[in-house]
């Protein structure tokens, strides 16, 4: 199959021309940030509008399901004669369910500080290491500066350079808009001072 020849990339040819590419560039962008910001400010209207709308819909439906729950803690077991925990009524389930189990740390403790007990278990009795899990991540600022020191020798630095990490970096063309400039400060001609003659 032959290859296909890609489309040459047209370019500006004078520095006038790369100026009025480089004006309408800057235009997109422009045209394109605000659409965004539009976009933005119409989502927000949209949204504040559907919570308007929901809120008392949402606090209705709480008040009933609350009317609910407390109604079924004295009539679900006749309604289901004690053998079920729920039961279809009205076109819908209503009951009680198990919850999905979670972990409740001890009352103070923190995340870390269990992963850490539970670890220190783990030292001790082999048979602990399934509840704890090691999660290992390149900490890959702390290694592109040890590649790039040149204070760095020894033989943790010579292995991550013998098995080939290298730190990468190209340049990349650019266009960013221009901060504007600030006026020059203008020098006012201002009355001279008044000074009192001395009185005799």
């Amino acid at each position: 199959m032959p290859r296909r020849k890609s489309t040459p990339q047209a370019a500006p040819s004078t520095l006038p021309e790369a100026i009025a590419i480089i004006e309408r560039y800057l235009g997109l962008l422009g045209i394109e940030a605000e659409a965004a910001a539009d976009a933005d400010k119409a989502i927000q209207t949209i949204q504040a509008t559907r919570d308007e709308l929901v809120a008392p819909i949402r606090a209705e439906a709480n008040d009933l399901f609350l009317q609910l729950r407390a109604w079924w803690a004295v009539a679900g077991a006749e309604l289901t004669g004690g053998k079920t925990k729920s039961t279809e009524l009205a076109g819908a389930i209503i009951g009680e369910r198990t919850t999905t189990p979670s972990l409740r740390l001890p009352r103070g403790m923190k995340v870390e500080d269990a992963a850490a007990f539970i670890k220190s278990l783990a030292d001790s009795f082999p048979g602990v290491e399934p509840l704890v899990r090691i999660k290992t991540e390149l900490e890959k600022p702390a290694i592109i500066k040890l590649l790039r020191s040149s204070a760095a020798v020894g033989p943790v630095v010579d292995k991550i350079r013998e098995q080939g990490f290298a730190v990468a970096q190209r340049e990349e063309f650019f266009i960013d808009r221009a901060a504007p400039k600030e006026a020059d400060p203008q020098l006012v001609n201002a009355p001279e001072p008044q000074i009192a003659e001395a009185r005799s």
